[in-house]
């Protein structure tokens, strides 16, 4: 599963002056600061590397640039410049956490766990590092630690959105659905219009069954979002299907099939909606569709069945013929070609494929080849939730 949004508690020191230098380093300093300020970082970082030049930096110039190197995402020089502050002064909580974040932004969470575990030694009241500390933990999988981090930044600061998200995309992964929908509403509390909330929310439900809480939870997320993407659509069709709400599923695949055409999973999922609805020939024309793209034995069985529903006993015929030679021991093929060769007439050949399909059955009750063709297919079966991050948020 996807990961969930990151609170970054990007930290900056502003040095307004130094104590000893002269009045045209000062200069570079607050050409820097206010570079940096600006979001003018390429400037502000050749400002502060003028200052190193002069020698005269402190572990503040050092973090500053850092930070610099941080926004230009070049994370070795930012993790070189931090630990030279950390170096020069190691009592201090945010140059650890600054460097968790550039160690973390490289994906090297053991390296980043470390520095956010340092800036909690040195200062165990700032909700955003136990954040940090989490998210690693997240990424480790280390979910009972990633929780606990969040509940107690959560104590500290009840009023992070992105920490309530967090702590229940962590109980999503333990599949604890009740703990997280119930963060997940919190977070929504706090921020009603963030979109991708309702998406996580409507996750939960889905996972646990609660597939009319999911329905409204998804249909929350489209009103709020100016674009919705397949695997969106997906979920919600899943979730319509398991409501009966077959009609509106097809939509919702039509609407998939719209943004990636060539998609022969998409076609499969609308097919089966249709068998379900028992709409006989758009069912046969989605799976022929499929079929284009993908041969595979038991969707030409559905397709048979669909024929075999409208009496079409030589194209149904045609269809379990081939579904028996790419499936050579599917059972329930053999007993639906028999009885289109009993439509047919043709009953020695009926008894043959009968006697085939109780020798492969084994005492089991046969059914029809079609009866399970209903359910969509092209659904992410783990479930997953979205990241909600901002990127570099402050």
């Amino acid at each position: 599963m996807r990961k969930r949004c990151f609170l970054i508690a990007l930290l900056m020191i502003m040095a307004a002056c130094i104590c000893g230098c002269g009045a045209n380093v000062n200069d570079l300093v607050h050409q820097g600061d206010d570079a940096y300020a600006q979001g003018n970082y390429v400037t502000a970082l050749n400002a502060y590397t003028s200052v190193v030049r002069e020698g005269k930096a402190t572990d503040e110039i050092y973090n500053n640039r850092g930070m610099c190197y941080m926004m230009t995402e070049e994370y070795d020089a930012a993790i070189s410049d931090f630990m030279q502050a950390i170096e020069m002064n190691g009592a201090s909580a945010i140059y650890y956490n600054n460097c968790g974040l550039a160690y973390y932004k490289q994906e090297t969470y053991s390296e980043a766990m470390d520095m956010f575990a340092k800036a909690i030694e040195l200062d165990d009241t700032t909700a955003a590092y136990y954040v940090n500390h989490g998210d690693c933990a997240y990424e480790l999988s280390m979910s009972d630690l990633c929780i606990e981090d969040y509940l107690k930044a959560l104590a500290m600061d009840s009023t992070l959105t992105h920490g309530y998200n967090n702590l229940a995309s962590a109980y999503f992964n333990k599949a604890d659905y009740p703990n997280a929908i119930t963060y997940y509403q919190k977070a929504i509390e706090l921020e009603p219009d963030k979109n991708v909330l309702y998406w996580n929310l409507g996750e939960a439900y889905r996972m646990s069954g609660n597939f009319e809480g999911a329905l409204d939870a998804f249909n929350s997320y489209e009103e709020k979002s100016p674009y919705v993407n397949i695997d969106f659509l997906l979920k919600r069709a899943s979730v319509k299907v398991e409501l009966g709400l077959l009609e509106e599923a097809r939509e919702d695949y039509s609407d998939a099939l719209l943004q990636m055409p060539t998609d022969a999973d998409l076609y499969l999922g609308r097919a089966n909606v249709s068998y379900a609805l028992e709409a006989w020939n758009d069912a046969i024309s989605d799976y022929g569709k499929y079929l284009y793209y993908q041969e595979d034995g038991v969707i030409y069985g559905n397709r048979g069945y669909c024929y075999y529903m409208l009496g079409q006993w030589e194209a149904a015929l045609t269809d379990f013929d081939k579904c028996i030679t790419l499936a050579p021991d599917y059972a329930w093929a053999y007993y639906a070609r028999g009885q289109v060769k009993t439509e047919l007439q043709d009953f020695e050949g009926a008894k043959a494929d009968f006697d085939k399909a109780t020798a492969l059955l084994d005492g089991e009750e046969p059914t029809w080849i079609g009866e399970a063709a209903g359910q969509t297919s092209a659904e992410d079966a783990d479930g997953s939730v979205e990241d909600t991050s901002e990127e570099d948020a402050e």
